[in-house]
């Protein structure tokens, strides 16, 4: 049975099983907790001396059930209360039970209410697992096997009847008793009993503390000891055999059925990984760091995915109408966010086992094998992408069913999770994709790619006008949360160019062309080669219009500027990806567009941005061969900005070269007018903005101070932050003069 390398119910560790063996070894009713428990309570139903201890287990394992189940109806009703969703729930009579309760309150429940609710409750998750089943059990079951056992040896009593019945010739002494200390002291002498008169070591026995624990590893330990007393006297505690559900042949059944049982295998992959893991640890192979690294909260998992299988293999017991699958989900949507470490580590796991399997291997490990690893390492995220397949099939079997909204709730969790859990993985792979850019990118051109904002999305895409006499053109364009990023890769081969369509607001006809080449290969964004790029073009995500879906997997995009308009079509390779790419967008639009309207001075804040597309270079060529014009004949100009801008050429290469090396000459752009001051390099900001200040005392109060970064983007300059990234970027150009713009 496949349990922690510490208990004796554990999976053999033979290294001759070939890796298919042990990635498709079947699992049965021998290998789940719950059967298990189910087969050592109706072996210790035979000794008439511990019956009334069993029922005395079964009343208050069914209390503690009661309870949950009214704890988790009070946790439902107080986050509907808080999200003021759903209609008010009238109360009930004392006669019923809390699972009556549940039900009644559950069926008027609203799924986004649930799906989307966040710990609005003042009781905690872990508050509300007070059993070793996750969430409610059905109406026809009372409690759950495993917590009835737990509670029949915390009674202490009667581990003693069970010594007594194998070596009666060292009998102990069985004291009934509900007091506490009492039942505590009967324990300890039973582990000393064991120790005495068994062959078991310190490491195999259990502590006083297991007993009470709620952690299935520390039961899982009490369960091998007593598995081993039975065993020992199969005289008295002869061995039985308890069948699995006989399941249904119907669609629903069959369903239910894969449920159980894959969940099953995956528990018990857990399991395996978990004795790899123990293994490692034990023989101090790689450091705690690195374990961790491989198998984040996997004692957390599996102790979860114990209970959760429990559930499972309960709600299979009793008819569909009574199952409770869908409030299982619901009950257990944030202990779904254990995975999160795992998902977001994945990718770092694999590349550390390619690197360094050599030295975690050894001849009895349970796992020999590096693809074997790897291939056990996903199954957690591979278990959770499947349970919204599992669910969608149960909801298309339940239609018009009591339990139907419960389903679709636990669908909508599952897919929730799902998304989160690729949405961790995309970041993590975003995040190394962009420290490569670095390196591959042969002149950034002064942008700085740490202003961007996070990096989305990336692929290879071909873009054109939309025009269908004009060619498309490969290019890797990565999308970032502040901007769209175009590049080429770098070929021996004179480069092709594209044309794209701007428009005047006057609706006179202009090109502005975008430098461009064919790729001799379309290779999947996913993983681009370390080829070298060329940075060819960009857009601010801020000057977006319109993002419109077209046919032929097409996204269609629409800027404007004060002065100018245009678009470009954007063509991926599948549905799915433009998909992606289109609601992403959309939701950096709208944040931007909610961020200017909250700005006291949205509309100048809105013109001072760089509006135009693509303009990295200082020249642009045109497909048909026109002259080439500088960037800024072609964009747009703030007027004031502009004019500030040919005030700024006039100046002398004389008067540069007598500016101390030391010292920054600042020049102040206030209403039309023009003033200077000489700052330290090494003065703070506040110096700087106090000169400022008093530079312009006519003025009144100045509240605000912009530059103008290297991106073309206004910038408020506010804190000592802001003053190093502008001397880093004056140090960088060579430039001793910096150009602000000063606002009372």
């Amino acid at each position: 049975m496949a349990y922690p390398s510490q208990s004796n119910v554990s999976l053999p560790t033979s290294v001759t099983q070939s890796t298919q063996s042990l990635l498709n070894r079947r699992v049965s009713t021998e290998d789940s907790l719950y059967h298990i428990c189910l087969t050592i309570r109706r072996r210790l139903e035979l000794l008439p001396q511990i019956r009334p201890y069993i029922n005395l287990a079964h009343a208050s394992s069914e209390l503690l059930s009661e309870r949950q189940a009214l704890l988790l109806s009070q946790k439902q009703q107080l986050s509907q209360q808080h999200r003021s969703v759903g209609s008010s729930i009238s109360g009930t009579s004392g006669g019923h039970s809390a699972k009556h309760i549940y039900d009644r309150r559950i069926s008027g429940a609203s799924s986004n209410s649930y799906a989307d609710d966040t710990e609005a409750s003042s009781l905690s998750v872990e508050e509300t697992v007070l059993t070793f089943s996750m969430g409610i059990l059905p109406i026809s079951m009372d409690c759950d096997p495993v917590t009835q056992l737990s509670h029949l040896f915390q009674q202490g009593s009667p581990l003693c009847i069970i010594f007594n019945a194998v070596k009666p010739q060292f009998k102990l002494p069985v004291v009934s008793s509900d007091d506490l200390k009492i039942c505590k002291k009967s324990i300890y002498d039973f582990i000393l009993a064991c120790k005495n008169y068994f062959t078991f070591s310190d490491e195999e026995l259990f502590t006083i503390s297991d007993v009470f624990s709620n952690a299935t590893d520390d039961f899982i330990k009490v369960l091998d000891v007593v598995t081993t007393l039975l065993d020992a006297a199969p005289q008295v505690f002869p061995p039985v055999q308890v069948e699995d559900v006989k399941w249904s042949n119907t669609e629903h059944g069959k369903i239910v059925r894969e449920f159980v049982e894959t969940e099953r295998k995956y528990v018990c992959d857990l399991e395996v990984l978990n004795q790899y893991r123990n293994q490692l640890l034990q023989c101090g192979i790689i450091s705690s760091d690195e374990l961790y690294m491989l198998f984040p909260n996997l004692n957390d998992i599996i102790d979860f995915q114990r209970r959760f299988l429990i559930s499972l293999e309960i709600n299979g017991q009793v008819e569909p109408y009574k199952q409770r699958i869908g409030a299982l989900f619901m009950h257990s949507k944030h202990f779904f966010k254990l995975y999160e470490p795992w998902s977001i580590g994945q990718n770092a796991a694999i590349d550390f086992i390619s690197s360094s399997f050599d030295k975690m291997q050894g001849s009895d490990f349970v796992i020999a094998n590096k693809l074997e690893l790897q291939s056990f390492l996903l199954k957690p995220v591979q278990r959770l992408c499947k349970y919204p397949l599992l669910l969608k099939e149960l909801i298309q079997q339940s239609a018009g069913s009591t339990n139907y909204k419960e389903l679709e709730m636990a669908w909508e969790i599952s897919k929730s999770t799902t998304r989160s859990i690729n949405e961790n993985q995309r970041r993590t792979e975003n995040h190394e994709v962009v420290k490569k850019l670095y390196g591959r990118v042969v002149n950034w051109k002064g942008y700085r790619i740490a202003k961007f904002g996070e990096l989305r999305y990336y692929d290879k895409v071909f873009i054109s006008t939309g025009n269908p006499n004009e060619a498309e053109h490969e290019f890797e364009v990565y999308l970032f949360e502040k901007i769209i990023i175009l590049f080429s890769e770098l070929t021996q081969k004179k480069p092709n160019s594209i044309s794209l369509k701007k428009k005047s607001s006057t609706n006179s006809a202009s090109t502005l062309h975008l430098s461009g080449m064919n790729s001799a290969t379309s290779t999947s964004g996913a993983n681009p080669t370390e080829a070298k790029l060329d940075l060819r073009g960009r857009i601010m995500i801020v000057n977006l219009n319109k993002i419109n879906p077209m046919d032929n997997r097409g996204l269609n995009i629409t800027w404007e500027s004060p002065k100018e308009q245009g678009n470009f079509v954007l063509k991926f390779k599948n549905e799915e990806t433009r998909d992606n790419w289109h609601s992403c967008l959309q939701t950096l639009l709208r944040q931007i567009r909610n961020e200017s309207l909250k700005s006291n001075n949205s509309n100048s804040d809105r013109s001072s941005f760089s509006s135009s597309t693509y303009y990295p270079h200082n020249s642009i060529t045109s497909l048909s061969g026109i002259q080439s014009r500088r960037v800024s004949d072609v964009l747009p100009k703030h007027h004031g900005y502009q004019s500030f801008e040919n005030e700024y050429r006039s100046i002398s290469e004389n008067y540069r070269a007598s500016i101390p090396e030391t010292t920054l000459l600042i020049r102040i752009s206030f209403q039309n007018d023009f003033y200077t001051v000489l700052v330290e390099i090494g003065s703070g900001v506040e110096n700087l903005l106090q000169m400022v200040r008093r530079k312009l005392t006519h003025a009144g109060n100045i509240t605000k101070v912009k530059y103008q970064d290297e991106d073309g983007d206004y910038v408020m300059l506010e804190s000592e932050e802001d003053w190093n990234v502008v001397k880093d970027m004056l140090k960088e150009s060579n430039e001793r003069i910096l150009n602000v713009w000063a606002f009372a």
